[in-house]
């Protein structure tokens, strides 16, 4: 089992889904853990019970875990006392609580997952010092205008105010009109289908994947599976 981390306050549901579509298609056992505040995966994915805080549920052969506070809650809720039965965990987290309780600053790969926007902006750096140790995390950036000078400017407050180490690997989401109708399409259909996202989004898509997934899935493969749907 491999934990992926996505930090930030950027609602990042639609692209841990098709990240995770993704990797079943290519045959791997996929859970979604839904760590933020607003936890908005649960106003798509079916409710197992109405009396239910804390449930997983599947969607589109995708497991979503919700309302969960760490990893060991997750194992018992599905009797399990080993590692969890997947190949991935996709934890996405908005704030300090769960940042700690699932062990953010253990996990191997970290997503940072924001827009220019300034809230956004500053309250990710704000997680960011959560870590008390330098740790190499991957900018991903999802916004319709990227420009050097914004880059520059996150780069310096990554730098100046946060002990993480910049990766040289960074992805980019042009945040396109057409990408978002292709989303909110998705969602009114309850299907994860890539094949009228920009020729640009899946390029970011199939690389963010390729990372998540490295070692154990060939790009190849990934790039086959988001061109065919």
């Amino acid at each position: 089992m491999e934990q992926i981390a996505f930090i930030g306050t950027f609602d990042k549901k639609d692209l841990l889904l098709n990240i995770a579509k993704v990797l079943t298609e290519c045959g791997s056992k996929v859970l979604i853990v839904d760590a933020t505040l607003m936890q908005r995966l649960k106003y798509i994915v079916p409710k197992v019970s109405n009396n239910s805080i804390t449930y997983i549920s599947e969607y589109l052969g995708i497991d979503v875990a919700l309302g969960f506070v760490n990893l060991e809650s997750i194992a018992q809720y599905l009797g399990s006392n080993n590692s969890l039965p997947y190949d991935f965990v996709l934890i996405d987290t908005d704030n300090l609580q769960t940042m700690n309780s699932f062990m953010i600053s253990r996990i191997q790969k970290i997503f940072v997952v924001t827009s220019y926007e300034q809230y956004e902006l500053r309250r990710t750096i704000e997680l960011l010092k959560f870590f008390n140790q330098p740790i190499g995390v991957v900018k991903t950036i999802i916004s319709p205008d990227i420009e050097d000078k914004q880059e520059d400017y996150f780069n310096k407050l990554l730098l100046t105010e946060t002990p993480v180490k910049l990766n040289e690997i960074k992805i980019e989401f042009a945040d396109t009109t057409q990408d978002r109708k292709v989303k909110l399409q998705n969602q009114l259909l309850g299907v994860l289908n890539f094949k009228h996202y920009s020729s640009t989004y899946k390029d970011s898509l199939e690389y963010i994947t390729a990372l998540v997934a490295e070692g154990k899935i060939e790009q190849s493969l990934i790039r086959k599976v988001i061109r065919r749907n």
